[in-house]
């Protein structure tokens, strides 16, 4: 009978216990709610005024090929668009209504320019383009051919290059002051999460310490857990160490910046932040790549074409790999006579991504790294060359296959989860290309992928109204 009592008593206790842990967990999903709804919100507002602002580029590009092609005696509508270009930055300026397309009656409202650095930004592009509007008519009432002709041309191509720099500075603009609100929402969440889940933590530990039987069932639970894990698959493994070796650097050094402020030298701060920011974006390309191998593995992958030219691909290849290249002798060689191509920018875009980051990993730091393209029979070829170890002959076609690392003698191991050469396959074969490796032990390896070339050339009639 006692037994009885003190069990139930005992029992009445753990049902308690676990109501204040579950309402702690209510309050700590309650807290949230108001914070992810908020920066749901600016993600959204701040999407649109960004998403805007980039079709301001697109915009410019079409309406200097309208010009060229009006200029040719050819009917385009280069009047609609640079109509279009003014009606959208003044409401970037100063807010207000716009529509999203073209051609679509759909539209919304933007808020005025959020800064007055991104404000002055975007008036210079506003003065910009009403002067080269007058250089534009004039250009277009020039005869031809002549010096002259010649002369007003090259003078319009110069100050659109001049604008296009100013559109792409705004864009830049509107998304670090986006991505700066978005983070401080982030951080103050983190706070109010981490003050409610230090109560709870509270509560569980009086549980555990109180309930001896709830204990042993947990360790129990923890250990299927962990056994669970031992045959967990290859890429929750190489993932899990991925993300801890970021994480764990980023949380050392922002306990450091937090510890004692004053006590850091500026240049110590912004050596931290600095490394801060490159470990978070080693974190994002981590995530593109997994987010990309779901698409390729779902079937999903479709490639959105367009015409694009590239040294442009390179060139923008080059700028997201940033500071990786910065002390490494990068040797390029594009041949003049490469003709536009009809891809996915982003797609292949990421392809010279991943090779350059494959190379820059399994090359020493004092030597170079090659990248050429250059068109063979009905296709163009480009090649990533480092110097290293090598790949093993029977390895060479392994590389592509997901998750698989060539293995080698030197250590530490080079970090990745082998996903990069996996998505490279997936976007080049996705474009009707082919991918191959070609290895010299302890000398040059080269990955080249071909992308054919169109043999003819389809004019898509309804560009602008996808602008």
């Amino acid at each position: 009978m006692g037994d009885g009592l003190i069990l139930s008593a005992k029992f009445r206790g753990v049902h308690w216990t676990l109501a204040g842990i579950v309402g702690l967990l209510v309050i700590t999903a309650v807290s949230i709610v108001p914070f992810t709804l908020t920066i749901l919100h600016l993600r959204l507002s701040d999407a649109r005024v960004i998403d805007m602002a980039g079709r301001q580029r697109m915009l410019l590009e079409r309406h200097m090929k309208e010009l060229l092609l009006a200029a040719e005696g050819v009917d385009s509508p280069y009047q609609r668009t640079r109509e279009v270009l003014r009606e959208r930055v003044g409401v970037l300026i100063h807010g207000g209504s716009t529509e999203a397309r073209i051609d679509q009656r759909e539209s919304f409202v933007l808020p005025p320019a959020p800064t007055e650095e991104i404000r002055d930004s975007l008036l210079l592009q506003q003065r910009l383009l009403e002067a080269l509007a007058v250089k534009a008519d004039r250009f277009l009432r020039t005869p031809r051919p002549s010096a002259e002709y010649r002369a007003v041309r090259d003078d319009v191509l110069k100050d659109n290059a001049v604008l296009l720099e100013v559109s792409n500075d705004a864009v830049t603009g509107l998304t670090d002051h986006s991505e700066s609100r978005v983070h401080a929402l982030i951080r103050w969440e983190l706070v109010v999460m981490l003050l409610v889940v230090a109560l709870a933590s509270l509560r569980t530990w009086r549980f555990l310490h109180a309930e001896h039987a709830l204990q042993r069932s947990q360790a129990i639970a923890m250990q299927a857990l962990q056994q669970s894990d031992a045959v967990k698959s290859s890429l929750l493994s190489s993932v899990s160490h991925e993300l801890r070796t970021p994480l764990t650097a980023i949380k050392a050094m922002v306990f450091n910046l937090q510890e004692d402020p004053g006590a850091q030298p500026a240049h110590v701060r912004k050596e931290f932040l600095n490394s801060i920011d490159e470990e978070i974006d080693y974190l994002n390309r981590l995530v593109g790549n997994l987010l990309d191998m779901s698409r390729i593995e779902a079937g999903t992958l479709k490639p959105n074409r367009e015409w694009h030219l590239m040294d442009e691909l390179v060139e923008g290849a080059i700028r997201r790999v940033g500071q990786r290249l910065e002390h490494r002798a990068l040797q390029i060689e594009l041949s003049p006579d490469l003709p536009p191509i009809y891809v996915d920018g982003v797609e292949i875009q990421q392809v010279l991504v991943n090779l350059l980051d494959n190379a820059l990993k399994f090359s020493p730091e004092d030597s170079a790294i090659g990248l050429g393209a250059a068109v063979v029979g009905e296709a163009v070829e480009v090649d990533v060359t480092n110097e290293g170890e090598g790949i093993p002959s029977g390895e060479l076609e392994r590389i592509f296959d997901r998750f698989y690392r060539v293995s080698s003698g030197r250590a530490p191991a080079t970090p990745g989860t082998g996903l990069g050469l996996a998505i490279c396959k997936g976007f080049v074969e996705a474009h009707d290309g082919r991918i191959v490796a070609r290895s010299i032990a302890g000398g040059e390896t080269t990955i080249s992928f071909r992308l054919p070339l169109m043999k003819t050339v389809p004019i898509p009639e309804q560009d602008v109204t996808h602008v």
